[in-house]
C-alpha cells in the first residue's frame, strides 16, 4: 500500500500533523508513506522516522511547479492520498494525483471540499491535532490516539553538543530554550517585556542558562554570557537536537515551540491571537499564558493596535510560571 499525506506547509502545523503519520504507521505497518511539502519546510519532516519519502513542492513556482509535481504525485500510483492542508491548492493535487482514495480532514476551505471527500468529525469544535486526527478514525474505525514520532538526525546531535560547548555550555548544565518571535505581531509579546524577564530570571538563579532560538532575525544580544544566542546557527534538524536538550522552552504559538512539545519538552506558550483552543500544543502538560478578552482570539486580525492580549502578560506572571526549570 501506498499513502500519501499533502501537509505542505508551515513549521508548527507540519509538526501537528505528525500524529496522523504516526497513526498511518501503526495501522499499516507496511505501508510506503510519503509526504508533499513545500520546499521551505521539507526538513520538517525529515525529522519524521515513521516517512519512507518525501515530495518537494517549489513555493510560487506557478503553473509550471504545479504540474511538475502533479507529474511526480500521479507517477507514485498512491492507493490514500489525505488533504491535510484544506485549501484549494492542496485538494486540487489531491483530485488529480490519480489515488484510488482521496479524503480530506476536517475544517476544510477555499471550496477545497468540492474536490475530495471531506471528514465531517462528531465534535464540530477540535485542536488542530485531533481534528486531522479524524482521518484515522475514518480509515480505521478506531479511536486515533495522540502519539508524536519526531527525531533528529544524529549527526544533529553531534553538531548540538559542539554549537553548545563553543558557547560554553557542558553536559549537564541547565539550559531554558527562548523562542523570541512568531509570524506576525499577533503572536509576539513585546520584547521589552521579554528583556524584563530575561533580567529578572538572571537575577535569581545561576544555575542555567538562557539558549535563545530562531531565524537570524529573532537574535537577542544580551551582555551576560548566561543568555547563548543561536538564532540563525541551526538547521531545524540541529534546532531540534538543542530544544531536546532543555529543561523547558519558552515562548509564542510558533513552529520551535510546537517541534520541542512533540519531542516531549516541557513547554510554556505565551497566546495573544492565536485561538488555544485550536492550536495549543496538546502533548504533555503545556502551560499556557494568556489573558481573555472579548477580542480574543482575533487569529492575527486584530482591532486594535497595541495588542493588550500580549502586553498585559507581565513578566512577573511567565516568570512564575518557569522559575521552576531554573533550580
Amino acid at each position: 500500500m501506498k499513502i500519501l499525506i499533502i501537509k505542505p506547509s508551515s513549521f508548527g502545523d507540519i509538526i501537528q500533523a505528525n500524529p496522523v503519520l504516526r497513526g498511518l504507521r501503526n495501522e499499516y505497518p507496511d505501508a510506503e508513506i510519503s509526504w508533499l511539502v513545500f520546499d521551505a519546510w521539507a526538513q520538517v519532516p525529515a525529522l519524521f522516522p515513521d516517512l519512507d519519502k518525501i515530495i518537494f513542492w517549489k513555493r510560487g513556482g506557478g503553473l509550471d511547479e504545479f504540474l511538475r509535481v502533479l507529474k511526480a504525485v500521479r507517477k507514485e500510483r498512491f492507493d490514500i492520498v489525505i488533504d491535510l492542508q484544506g485549501l484549494f491548492r492542496t485538494a486540487l493535487a489531491a483530485a488529480l494525483s490519480g489515488g484510488k482514495k482521496i479524503i480530506g480532514a476536517p475544517g476544510m476551505k477555499e471550496f477545497s471540499g468540492w474536490f475530495v471527500e471531506e471528514i465531517y468529525p462528531e465534535k464540530k469544535k477540535l485542536n488542530a491535532v485531533r481534528r486531522s486526527l479524524e482521518v484515522i478514525r475514518y480509515l480505521t474505525g478506531k479511536e486515533p490516539s495522540v502519539e508524536f514520532s519526531v527525531k533528529p538526525h544524529e549527526k544533529d546531535r553531534e553538531t548540538a553538543l559542539q554549537l553548545l560547548s563553543a558557547a560554553g555550555i557542558h553536559p549537564g548544565r541547565k539550559i531554558i530554550g527562548l523562542i523570541p518571535s512568531a509570524r506576525g505581531p499577533a503572536k509576539q509579546w513585546p520584547r521589552q517585556q521579554l528583556l524584563k524577564l530575561i533580567e529578572m530570571s538572571l537575577d535569581y538563579s545561576k544555575n542555567f542558562v538562557f539558549v535563545v532560538l530562531g531565524s537570524k532575525g529573532d537574535s537577542i544580544k544580551y551582555n551576560d554570557p548566561r543568555v547563548v544566542d543561536l538564532c540563525g546557527k541551526t538547521t531545524i534538524s540541529e534546532l531540534a537536537a538543542v530544544l531536546q536538550l532543555c529543561r523547558g522552552v519558552l515562548g509564542p504559538d510558533t513552529g520551535p515551540v510546537h517541534l520541542a512539545s512533540a519531542l516531549g519538552i516541557s513547554v510554556a506558550v505565551i497566546f495573544g491571537g492565536s485561538d488555544v483552543n485550536e492550536t495549543a500544543p496538546i502533548n504533555g502538560n503545556p502551560l499556557i499564558i494568556r489573558k481573555d478578552f472579548p477580542c480574543s482570539p482575533c487569529r492575527s486580525r486584530p482591532s486594535c493596535r497595541d495588542y493588550k492580549c500580549l502586553a498585559e502578560i507581565k513578566p512577573q506572571e511567565v516568570f512564575g510560571h518557569i522559575k521552576g526549570w531554573m533550580v
